[in-house]
């Protein structure tokens, strides 16, 4: 997947990663792991001299190793192979001399440097040759453990059995590593359990059954699948492939939701991950990774793969069935993305192979699985269709039963259009739908912070219409700084920002949650389950609830299942916070913990797990569980398949307990029953700060049986570092019934945990044993942990030191790094998004490939600012090797950089520079301790003229001191033998120049036996030294320049009490004749050495460092006889040279020519031959040898042709001899803009969204402008320049970023949110007010505007002005008016009555006896008059009420009575209009008033009368009017045709680009009591969309265009539209309001009213402009609808009014309240401010809350 950066194994095919983030993913090539790439393209070609060569081996330099243990930078010098021996016989006779001296004085053997111009050899070619490319390449990676070079002329057998001059260990490294190989041929030549550490590296773990149960999550789909494409592993060269000593990891614990895991590093995945996805029942695949390159030298690497036997069949294809069965993975990935002339024929080939594959797998009885990624296609080499296509199906095209790929991954730039057409060609194929996965580039965006396009992805239900493939999910450990950050995280990337596998993508966020979208499934199926939580990784380990390693840990093969739902929680108060507790544990290295403050008279339900169990007479249940008192805690289980708890048997409640307790329950009352979930209840009676409860482990089960304890338990290899610390590989026989097993060490009485695996060969990283442990041996001993949860008996064997603590040293502890802490005050580097950000570099850790800084950015500064000012004298950066990427060449590191540090008085001054750089960590000692706080780094340029130009740096560290100290040799590099006669011999490997070691014969003693120093550095080795009484062990130090002595290590001397009884001359020096002046040479020369007693024959070289030699003079002339001995002893033998004068030695002639240094391999076509770095050896016929360059006189070079592309050889020339060598001619890179596109689409994305809607004017035309450049640069696609793409993506990404309209819309909302405020504090004062119940729907809707992602300002600066609009209406004093269809009673409630008032209740009833007394034989009417709130319940008012009864024509009232029950009645003041009888009624109860008769009445009760102080001079209006109705009107509009010509569809071919959509308008249309029809309003609900075809106008090409160029486009696929794109012109148009008059026969003549103010309306028009300026209509929006101004004009002769007669005092007492009640009670608003209402909440689609406010708008008329 495109590896931009390609090559150097391109560690990152499949988008490897975009220039911004500079994340890079380790493509797991085949050959050692492919070199990181970035996200740009260069010349494919700048990689291909790395054919064979690791792009990230473990064993980079020697210069790395010694880096890596505190010592400063050195100039890389390449590992030595064994077979130094070989080295050693090219000493200088100088040394040889020495060597006869035999002074006590330890002699160095180690190779010097000779001079390039002569150096002496034996015979040509035998032992000095040097070995070619494919010699040095082709050695596994792996093989190196125990398995290192011998030397050239192995083949001999006397060579092999000769001793070598240095001793040396026989073991290199006990850490076993990633499987790997440099070369097809290495693959052909492996066979099973070869490798050293293959016991190590085998899975353990089955492929566990799993069970989908039923969709906790409406929207996830039961067919989707996820596919994973993860680096799990670090590569820091200390990383062991079985995990390691530190927390932060990738420690994946979400298996239940996906499909497969894809082994992203490499061929083979490690044994952890396939143990734990296996234990959760997920297949692991390794990758099959074929560089983004069309270099030569790629192009045959892929044709070699697909190389067929004679009888048809492929032997790669066997050799990866045999590699997935014997080390227990599943299937593989393959990411195929060479292309060129060599690849493109190769598709039937490709897909023949991966069935014959299937054929033989099925044969052997191990069946794999492909993945295969949408890169190759069947016929034209690499074209990316984004989906499955028409020109890569035929890799899921099935043949019989069998299909070449299983899944399929569609690369990144996917449409809906493609989705369509991925699924249709899915369907037609006959295959699944969600067999092809969509992939989502996640290191781009960030993990969860990734930008989807989820419309194109989800169905009309908002279902899945693909599955999902994930690239770089593990990148999300680089947005956290810690292991439980990255936890955190990952629980919003499977259960979103919801947190709740069962709940929705919250409105405000764009990421889904995979648990939203996919299905879970579990593990737990069977009679057997058992879990501890254990995440494969933590701070701590805890066996049965106590701490047994208090030190950081992670082992992902242990780690176990985790709960399906995290979390799915109900509560009836707060949720407890459920997560992993670090902290404690029970088992492992966490326990679950649920805590948080809970309320009484709650309870909690937590599901935890989906399952399949069965339940039988013997099953129990175990839980371990601590902490949850003053709470009730319940575990239960649903024994139906819908999850429902209701079997009373199956719930258990746990006896809480501060401390751990494991509780056994029996569950045999379920015989029969299936467990199908489990869960937690929490019954909180009362409330409980601080409430914690932790689960530590449960287990389901009817075997109660321990497993057997292991046998055969032993230590098969160690490795010492010193007394106290070692490693080790132990070894022992497992039995089945084992999950995995624990290893220990005893300490003193204690018993401390060293690992846990679930292999029975374990590599144990660190053995130790405290200061004051005794004697040589320490017992350790292995546990199996059952699948059932219990432990078995332990197995022990002893661990042999060999020495007792006391008998080395422990090294000074090396000075602190002072950065971590420290904080990011200043960059000019963009932020990210995603991870890799500039912190990463900040924490002194390398624990992952995304734990460090990247930019594609090249240069720019960084300060930070330490925790306090600090004196620093020491400067360390880790570069991109040091972290594992291209450790062979260094071209990944930042070139140039420098620090700064600001001073007292401010200012920024340079601390130090570094040019050039190459090293994989730059440690500078400063010129001067510095004082400051604040720290700069400024990086010049990280452009090193590669692909993988990108600043990439692990770690930014400071001292305040330096390590004084010296590194020691290591334990496992010393080595002593013993000669015999009491003579010992000790040699070092990969001693550092300069060096001096002194050997002891006592820790304490200060008086050396031997003195070694190392000039050019290599290895060393002592003369024999005499230990007569020898203790076993020698004892040395190292001392380093400038630099003190280090600590005492010691190595072991081999008890030997072999006497020698001769030594004779086995064989001659291969030189035996001398021109005068030249020195002694003892090369191939070897002696026998025969023991006492019968003890085996030893064969030493002449160059051994206890052979002396006499009696040579190199100028005496004539034969000589030379005396030999050995460690003093004469050699048995007659050994005659002979020294010739310079005239009379014989001519040297040629004898033959070889190349030793290939010069540059690697051109594009049309490159001039570059042969500076070439050179070739000349051997003579005097046993000698030169070395020359390509470029030297004499020398010829013919057969090159810059123009042909291939593979050419080419001839050298010198003096009548020739050698040939070949050179790669590839085409010149294809241009990669893949990103680039993905890019554009994003930000077309952005176009309508509030990010861009809201952004200021000039941010948005630059943002325009760069997405017209990035596609200008597409459409030159055969011109542009990979610079120009790359310079087009960081502008665009740049601009994009620049987008401000969040800010800005951040900004409006406030005033928004303000108005929302000032609102619901009016209506908090005034509940009843009549426009309040506008206020709820119309903040529901604001709330889901402002949530729009395509939220346009218009739409808010409408939502604000409906807020203010609603404010004015809000301030004015209005009451609630509730009428009475029945009785016509009318009640005018005070808006602020506490409860609202939903309804009114009247009822006219008979008066009671009572109240009769108060109006005898008159005409009465009672009525009872309640206000109801909204359950229909009667209100009780705290405000008096205006009441409106209506009465009889032309009969006066004459009383109004308040009738409250039990009391006195109360006379009120009333007011009569026309129809109706008005008063205040200060409570509701009964009510009644009486007519005046014509008869006079009998005198009855008399009774106080409150009369209004305020009766309106023309009356009171009557309220009830006719009005007219309103209709509501729906219609569709037509969409228009479009069509398009595009030459890049054939003639008569029809693209359909865009659907046309309908559009919907609703008018607001008035009918009046006569039925007269008026339209008040019209609103455009949906605007039309035009459907667009593209007719093709191009001709059908005779052929399909070749890579490179143009493919023909799949039908699914839109052209690019060659025409130039109208211009849009947008027009508004101002619409003037009607004036309407309606006469008021209330209102005096002459006076008006206003009654809705006039407002003008807005149409905005959108008009085509085409290139020739025609002007075409497309579109008419309705902005602001023309509001009618109606004006009342009064028809009504003025007369005087009536006197109000003044009343007692205690009546106008009465009439002062009721005055108060009437100015709390205005039965009047503006007119104006309430169409202003209506016609706002109009546009906002409110139309029903709108005619309901105009409808009480006309009725108040």
């Amino acid at each position: 997947m495109k590896n931009p950066f390609f090559e150097r194994r391109c560690r990152y095919s499949i988008r490897k990663l975009s220039v911004g983030a500079c994340s890079l993913m380790i493509g797991a090539v085949l050959f050692a792991g492919p070199a990181l790439a970035e996200e740009t393209a260069v010349p494919e070609n700048k990689g291909a001299n790395t054919e064979l060569v690791s792009g990230e081996s473990e064993h980079s330099t020697n210069e790395v190793d010694k880096q890596n243990e505190g010592e400063q930078a050195r100039e890389n010098k390449p590992e030595k192979a064994e077979g130094v021996e070989t080295a050693s016989e090219t000493t200088s006779p100088a040394s040889n001399e020495a060597a006869t001296t035999e002074k006590a004085d330890a002699v160095s053997v180690a190779k010097s440097e000779e001079k390039p111009s002569e150096v002496t050899a034996e015979t040509p070619f035998a032992e000095a040759k040097p070995k070619s490319d494919k010699e040095t390449e082709a050695k596994p990676e792996g093989t190196s453990q125990g398995d290192e070079s011998k030397p050239v002329a192995e083949a001999n057998k006397t060579e092999k059995e000769v001793q070598p001059d240095v001793p040396k260990n026989t073991e290199k490294t006990l850490k076993p590593k990633e499987i790997k190989f440099n070369s097809w041929e290495d693959l052909l030549k492996w066979e099973p359990g070869a490798r050293e550490d293959d016991p190590i590296n085998r899975s353990s773990v089955e492929l566990a059954k799993r069970h989908r149960g039923q969709l906790v999550n409406e929207k996830a789909s039961r067919r989707a699948k996820v596919q994973a494409l993860a680096n799990t592993n670090s590569k820091a060269k200390d990383h062991a492939s079985v995990g390691g000593e530190e927390f932060k990891a990738y420690a994946f614990d979400y298996w239940q939701y996906l499909d497969s895991m894809v082994f992203w590093e490499g061929l083979v995945p490690t044994p952890d991950v396939i143990d734990a996805g296996h234990r959760n029942g997920v297949p692991v695949y390794g990758t099959l990774f074929f560089n983004w390159s069309n270099s030569i030298a790629d192009q045959e690497k892929f044709a070699a793969a697909l190389k067929q036997d004679e009888d048809g069949t492929f032997p790669i294809a066997r050799k990866l069935v045999a590699l997935a069965k014997y080390y227990g993975f599943d299937g593989y990935f393959i990411n195929q993305e060479t292309t060129g002339d060599l690849v493109t024929p190769l598709g039937e080939k490709m897909r023949q192979f991966m069935l014959y594959t299937k054929e033989y797998a099925a044969k052997v009885n191990h069946p794999i699985k492909y993945a295969w990624y949408d890169a190759m296609t069947y016929k034209y080499g690499r074209y990316h269709e984004d989906g499955l296509g028409d020109y890569n199906y035929q890799f899921m095209q099935k043949e019989g039963d069998k299909v070449p790929a299983d899944q399929f991954f569609a690369n990144f730039n996917w449409n809906k259009e493609k989705n369509d057409h991925s699924v249709e060609m899915a369907k037609w194929l006959e295959r699944s739908q969600y067999d092809v996965f969509a992939g989502l580039e996640l290191q781009q965006g960030g993990s969860y912070k990734t930008k989807v396009k989820w419309e194109a992805l989800l169905d009309e239900k908002g279902k899945l219409r693909l599955s999902l493939g994930l690239f770089a999910p593990d990148t999300i450990t680089s947005l956290g700084k810690t292991g439980e950050d990255y936890h955190k995280n990952e629980d919003i990337f499977f259960t979103g920002y919801q947190g709740d596998p069962t709940a929705q993508k919250p409105a405000d966020k764009e990421w889904y949650g995979i648990a939203n979208l996919v299905a879970d499934r579990t593990p737990a199926v069977g009679r057997t389950f058992t879990t501890s939580f254990n995440t494969g990784h933590g701070r701590k380990w805890f066996v049965d609830g106590k701490v047994s390693k208090d030190s950081e840990w992670n082992y992902r093969s242990v780690s176990g299942v985790l709960p399906t739902w995290r979390w799915w929680q109900t509560s009836t108060g707060e949720k407890l916070r459920a997560e992993y507790d670090f902290t404690d544990a029970y088992n492992g290295g966490n326990s679950l913990k649920f805590s948080g403050d809970v309320a009484g008279k709650t309870d909690q339900d937590v599901r935890l797990y989906s399952t399949k169990l069965e339940v039988t007479e013997k099953t129990k249940l175990r839980v371990a569980h601590k902490g949850g008192k003053g709470s009730k805690v319940y575990m239960a289980f649903s024994t139906t398949p819908d999850y429902k708890f209701d079997d009373a048997d199956a719930w258990k409640e746990l006896t809480l307990s501060d401390n751990w307790t494991n509780e056994e329950f029996d569950l045999s009352s379920l015989a029969g029953k299936t467990i199908y979930a489990v869960k937690l209840f929490f019954e909180h009676e009362g409330a409980v700060k601080d409430y914690q409860f932790n689960l530590g482990q449960l287990t389901i089960t009817d075997n109660h049986q321990a497993p057997q304890a292991p046998t055969s338990f032993s230590v098969v290899k160690q490795s010492l570092k010193n007394a106290q610390e070692a490693e080790a590989v132990v070894q022992f026989a497992g039995n089945q019934d084992a999950d995995f097993y624990e290893v220990y060490e005893k300490d003193g009485n204690n018993w401390r945990l060293l690992t846990g695996s679930s292999a029975s060969t374990i590599y144990l990283p660190k053995v130790s044993r405290s200061a004051n442990a005794t004697g040589t041996t320490q017992e350790l001993k292995v546990v199996a942990v059952g699948k059932n949860g219990l432990r078995s008996e332990a197995a022990t064997t002893s661990f042999n030191w060999g020495m007792t603590v006391q008998d080395t040293t422990l090294p000074r502890p090396l000075a602190e790094n002072i950065v971590p802490g420290a904080k990011v005050i200043g960059s000019t580097f963009p932020n990210t998004e995603g991870g890799e950000g500039i912190e990463g570099m900040l924490n002194g850790t390398i624990t992952s490939l995304s734990d460090k800084w990247s930019s594609g950015q090249l240069s720019g500064s960084v300060d930070i600012r330490l925790t306090q000012p600090r004196t620093v004298v020491r400067w360390v950066m880790d570069h991109a090797g040091a972290g594992g990427e291209s450790v062979n060449d260094g071209l990944m590191n930042t070139k140039d950089f420098d620090l700064y540090y600001k001073d007292a008085d401010g200012q920024w001054k340079l601390a130090k520079e570094v040019r050039g750089n190459k090293v994989h960590v730059t440690d500078i000692t400063l010129d001067k301790p510095i004082t400051a706080q604040d720290w700069r780094l400024n990086v010049v340029t990280s452009d090193n003229g590669t692909p993988w130009k990108a600043i990439r740096i692990y770690n930014w560290k400071m001292y305040e001191k330096l390590d004084t100290e010296s590194v020691n040799i290591p334990m496992a590099k010393a080595a002593a033998r013993s000669l015999g006669n009491n003579k010992v011999q000790v040699g070092f490997a990969d001693v550092p120049a300069g060096a001096t070691i002194t050997v002891y014969d006592n820790p304490n003693s200060q008086t050396p036996l031997a003195t070694l120093k190392s000039e050019v550095g290599g290895d060393l080795a002592s003369a024999p030294l005499d230990l007569t009484n020898q203790s076993g062990l020698l004892y040395y130090r190292t001392q380093l320049p400038g630099k003190e002595i280090s600590n005492v290590l010691a190595v072991s001397v081999p008890k030997d009490d072999r006497r020698i009884k001769s030594v004779s001359l086995e064989t001659g020096p291969k030189k035996t004749s001398y021109a005068e002046g030249e020195d002694l040479d003892l090369r191939g020369g070897v002696l026998r050495v025969q023991y006492e007693g019968g003890a085996e024959d030893e064969l030493i070289r002449l160059t051994h460092a206890g052979v002396s030699v006499s009696g040579f003079d190199t100028h005496h002339k004539g034969e000589q006889n030379l005396t030999l001995q050995y460690l003093g002893q004469p050699v048995h033998a007659n050994l005659s040279v002979t020294v010739t004068s310079q005239d009379e030695a014989s001519p040297k002639t040629i004898l033959g020519i070889e190349v030793s240094q290939e010069p540059k391999k690697d051109y594009l076509v049309g490159d001039s031959l570059d042969l500076s770095e070439g050179r070739f050896a000349v051997a003579y016929s005097n046993d000698t040898m030169e070395e020359h360059s390509f470029t030297d006189e004499g020398v010829e070079i013919s057969g090159y042709d810059a123009q042909k592309t291939g593979r050419q050889t080419l001839t050298l020339r010198y003096q009548g001899h020739e050698v040939n060598f070949d050179v790669l001619v590839s085409p010149k890179a294809a241009l990669n803009d893949e990103y680039l596109k993905q890019k554009l689409a994003e930000v077309e994305a952005a176009k309508n969204k509030v990010v861009y809607n809201f952004a200021s004017p000039e941010v948005k035309e630059a943002f325009l402008k760069a997405i017209e450049a990035a596609e200008q640069v597409l459409k030159d696609h055969e011109t542009s320049t990979q610079d120009q793409v790359n310079d087009r993506l960081n502008k665009l990404t740049e601009a994009h970023k620049a987008l401000n309209g969040q800010e800005k819309f951040t900004e409006e909302k406030t005033e928004l949110d303000r108005l929302t405020g000032e609102a619901q504090e009016l209506l908090a004062a005034k509940p009843n007010h009549p426009s309040g119940s506008a206020l709820a729907p119309l903040l529901e809707k604001n709330k889901a505007l402002v949530e729009k992602v395509d939220l346009s300002p218009e739409e808010l600066a409408t939502a604000k002005q409906s807020l203010k609009d609603l404010v004015a209406l809000l301030k004015e004093d209005k009451p609630a008016v509730f009428s009475d269809s029945k009785t016509g009673v009318e009640v005018h409630f005070s808006n602020k009555e506490k409860t609202i008032i939903k309804g009114l209740k009247v009822e006219r009833v008979q008066a009671s006896a009572e109240e009769k007394k108060y109006f005898a034989g008159e005409d009465a009417h009672v009525f009872e008059i309640e206000g109801l709130d909204e359950k229909g319940q009667d209100v009780d008012l705290s405000y008096a009420s205006i009441v409106k009864i209506p009465i009889e024509k032309d009969k006066k009232v004459k009383k109004v009575f308040f009738l409250p029950e039990g009391k006195e009645a109360v006379e009120l003041a009333f007011e009569q209009t026309d129809s109706h009888v008005i008063f205040t009624a200060p409570h509701f109860t009964h009510y009644a008033f009486v007519y005046e008769s014509a008869e006079k009445p009998q005198p009855a009760k008399p009774v106080e009368k409150v009369i209004s102080s305020k009766e309106p001079a023309e009356g009171v209006k009557n309220l009830v009017v006719d009005t007219p109705k309103l209709e509501v009107e729906e219609t569709s509009i037509a969409f228009e045709h479009q069509e398009r010509p595009n030459p890049n569809l054939t003639v008569g071919q029809r693209q359909l680009v865009q659907a046309g959509v309908e559009g919907q308008i609703r008018r607001l249309i008035e009918v009046d009591i006569q039925g007269n029809r008026t339209l008040r309003a019209t609103e455009v609900l949906k605007e039309a969309s035009p459907e667009i075809v593209e007719v093709g106008t191009g001709l059908i090409p005779a052929n399909p265009a070749p890579q490179n160029t143009d493919l023909p486009k799949p039908t699914n696929q839109p052209a690019s539209d060659q025409q130039k794109a109208p211009k849009l012109e947008i027009q508004e148009e101002k619409v003037a309001f009607d004036r309407q008059e309606h006469e008021n026969a209330e209102m005096l003549v002459g006076e008006q009213r206003v009654i809705i103010q006039g407002r003008d309306g807005l149409l905005r028009h959108v008009f085509e402009v085409d290139e020739n300026g025609q002007r075409r209509l497309r579109s008419t929006e309705v902005i602001q609808e023309a509001i009618p101004e109606i004006v009342e004009i009064g028809t009504k002769v003025k007369t005087e009014p009536v006197a109000v007669v003044k009343q007692e005092k205690s009546v106008q007492n009465t009439a002062v309240k009721s005055e108060e009640a009437s100015k709390q009670l205005p039965n009047t608003g503006t007119a104006d401010a309430n169409e202003a209402l209506i016609a706002g909440l109009a546009s906002l689609g409110l139309a029903s809350l709108a005619l309901t406010l105009k409808q009480k708008k006309e009725d108040e008329d």
